[in-house]
């Protein structure tokens, strides 16, 4: 729908030139391999807004191939938060970041899984069947690619699917109960994000691990652009998945306006 298309449009487009500039900054090895896992979450989500640029990488890489991918990032920020186990602030700050990326995987899954049921061949209906259950009609399910998200193109059997897959313990029913935690966290992120948003100079230091970015003293106008990036990351997934909540909190529908 126009909102949420244009805020996530606005929101990921942020992060994708914020993640590229921090790319392009000069910073150890370790640094940059965590920049760049950074830069193709945002691409990737960015490419997600609209169906044609969603088709287009799924037609490289399907989405449970992408999964696979944010799955492999996530062990990465698995293992600098083993490293930096002694140090509260660095552990913590790695652990979110596995949190995200574990929500990027779950999300990816996700839209593989509806890809499968939304191709599901339709079944000819006897004149004795039930009328299918239309609570999980098109739009409802969106996956967060705002164009391949709707059910309204798939055939009768893969809305079939859907609609069964969405009822307490079917497959989609699941993958709703598996993102409780997940969309806790990027909610809780996004707040703390705007926390270090509005955080005056000088308070502190940089509490985030210098082994995953480059240093940035707080209130100084790269660590807000962070704080900002991490707000549009965090909530614009959070938006983005809502749909995948449906069958779980049939409210969250009413997110896509």
């Amino acid at each position: 729908m126009p909102v949420k298309f244009v805020g996530l449009l606005v929101l990921f487009a942020f992060c994708t030139v914020w993640c590229l500039y921090e790319l392009a900054q000069r910073q150890s090895g370790r640094q940059r391999v965590s920049s760049a896992w950074h830069a193709l979450m945002a691409i990737v989500m960015l490419l997600m807004v609209a169906g044609p640029t969603w088709k287009g990488l799924t037609s490289i890489l399907p989405s449970s191939v992408l999964a696979v991918i944010f799955g492999v990032g996530a062990l990465w920020f698995a293992w600098l938060a083993w490293q930096s186990k002694a140090v509260r602030h660095d552990l913590l700050h790695h652990l979110g970041m596995v949190a995200m990326f574990a929500a990027m995987t779950w999300h990816l899954a996700a839209m593989a899984v509806m890809a499968g049921l939304r191709s599901m061949p339709s079944q000819p209906m006897s004149p004795a069947s039930p009328s299918m259950d239309h609570s999980m009609g098109s739009g409802s399910m969106g996956s967060g690619s705002m164009g391949s998200g709707s059910m309204g193109s798939g055939s009768m059997g893969g809305m079939e699917a859907m609609a069964a897959a969405g009822k307490p313990g079917g497959v989609l029913w699941f993958f709703a109960l598996i993102g409780v935690p997940l969309m806790a966290y990027l909610l809780f992120a996004s707040v703390q994000a705007i926390g270090r948003l509005v955080r005056s100079p000088g308070a502190g230091a940089d509490e985030h691990d210098h082994s995953c970015h480059v240093p940035r003293p707080v209130g100084s106008l790269p660590y807000r652009l962070s704080a900002l990036s991490d707000f549009a990351m965090n909530f614009g997934m959070f938006w983005m998945s809502t749909g995948i909540m449906v069958p779980l909190l049939p409210f969250f529908a009413s997110l896509s306006f």
